[in-house]
């Protein structure tokens, strides 16, 4: 069982290192270039190559890799490009509104699912037990990206 928890455990740091690398490497595969973005087109030559050293974008990708990861893991995801500061304040800024609205989700769905669920099992291949099968799988069907607009226009 220990074996089976250990195998489990470096399989998953294996996927999340895989993701992440992918995730690094994708954002340096898209076309155009993050400092005239950021500066914008007239800026001077001298600007652009002093916010590159500040962002470490003339170091080699290797190097970028390394700083990226070594970063993450002492929990320092960077600055935001809008607000200049720190990401990580941003998420723990946010991150109550986040919760109280993952609790009040929790919530709803408990009161709602745990009733509704003990009914359908009580009357199992009923019309309800049915119906609130489609209703479930409906549920699960619709994307969060649509429904969550739709729920707002209510």
């Amino acid at each position: 069982m220990l074996s089976f928890l250990f195998s489990r455990l470096f399989s998953t740091l294996i996927v999340i290192l895989g993701v992440v690398t992918l995730v690094f490497l994708l954002i340096h595969l898209v076309p155009g270039d993050p400092v005239q973005a950021m500066l914008g087109e007239s800026a001077k030559f001298a600007d652009q190559e002093a916010l590159r050293i500040s962002l470490g974008l003339d170091q080699p990708l290797l190097v970028q890799w390394q700083s990226y990861m070594l970063g993450l893991l002492e929990g320092d995801l960077g600055n935001s490009l809008y607000s200049k500061g720190p990401i990580i304040d941003m998420i723990w800024e946010r991150f109550p509104a986040t919760l109280e609205l993952a609790l009040a989700g929790l919530l709803v769905a408990l009161v709602l699912a745990l009733p509704l669920g003990s009914i359908a099992a009580l009357r199992k291949d009923s019309a309800y037990d049915n119906g609130s099968m489609v209703f479930a799988l409906l549920g699960v069907s619709i994307p969060n990206f649509w429904l969550g607009p739709m729920l707002i226009y209510l």
